[in-house]
């Protein structure tokens, strides 16, 4: 048996014929991680030790502590994780997506290939519209973008092939569950593989226990995704945008234990 856990661009899925096309959410992330040395003394004694969320009308950015190099974790060797969630169409992303060289890619531009004049306008933006003691923006020495797409495929498995994680469908990343996922994905077909001794009975197994549990991620993190107001495609969609617009309603969706048991 074959197990494709090579990520949401699953080469392992497009070789057994089902591949899934890459959703554009309509909305990107700004990513970066600087030194924590490198940031002012009030950033540091007023957020750095937090996970902090800033919301606004189609803003979301958060941050939150992560170890330095060699896995620091004292005071002083760690860095800051920042994100920073941006709106654009179809139309702007293509054209973010001409890397310094010129060179158009498909679906993201490597970190040091981005182009400096977005990264001047986004520092540009940030002291406009984020609160000044977000001053990791000016720390970051290649911030990078991702762009968010959802991908769900109609199958986790295809004969004696299974696919776990990303490649088997992609969340979001509002709720933090991508390793998670994976993870209870990768424990599911392994329990499967000991309750059936045919390996194609055990992935049809796993399929049918995992793909529900899958999709009602997906679905969620579209939801959560609503705070931004892009692509508002549905009713309930539209309905959650205004309800995320509180920050306490936001919270109360993001940092919870187990969220899948509530939705």
């Amino acid at each position: 048996m074959l197990v494709g856990c090579d990520g949401w661009l699953s080469s392992v899925r497009t070789l057994t014929g089902f591949e899934a096309v890459p959703e554009y959410s309509g909305y990107f992330l700004w990513r970066g991680a600087p030194d924590e040395l490198r940031l002012s003394d009030h950033t540091r004694s007023s957020i750095f030790d937090t996970y902090s969320f800033y919301v606004g009308t189609h803003l979301q950015a958060l941050g939150y502590p992560i170890p330095g190099g060699r896995h620091g974790l004292d005071p002083g060797s760690r860095r800051y994780n920042f994100a920073w969630f941006r709106l654009a169409d179809a139309d702007q992303l293509g054209e973010m997506l001409v890397d310094k060289a010129g060179v158009h890619h498909e679906f993201s531009v490597p970190p040091p290939h981005v182009r400096r004049d977005l990264i001047d306008g986004m520092r540009a933006d940030a002291g406009e519209l984020l609160p000044p003691h977000v001053d990791c923006v000016d720390q970051i020495d290649q911030p990078f973008f991702t762009p968010i797409y959802d991908v769900m495929p109609d199958r986790m498995s295809s004969g004696r092939v299974a696919f776990v994680g990303d490649a088997a469908a992609t969340v979001r990343p509002h709720a933090g569950f991508g390793a998670s996922k994976a993870a209870s994905e990768a424990l599911a077909l392994a329990e499967c593989l000991g309750e059936v001794d045919e390996v194609g009975e055990a992935l049809a197994l796993y399929e049918r226990r995992r793909l529900p549990v899958a999709r009602k991620a997906v679905a969620h993190g579209r939801l959560l995704g609503a705070q931004l107001g892009s692509r508002l495609e549905t009713a309930e969609e539209v309905a959650m945008h205004r309800t995320l617009q509180d920050p306490q309603e936001l919270m109360g969706r993001i940092a919870v234990p187990n969220f899948l048991a509530r939705v």
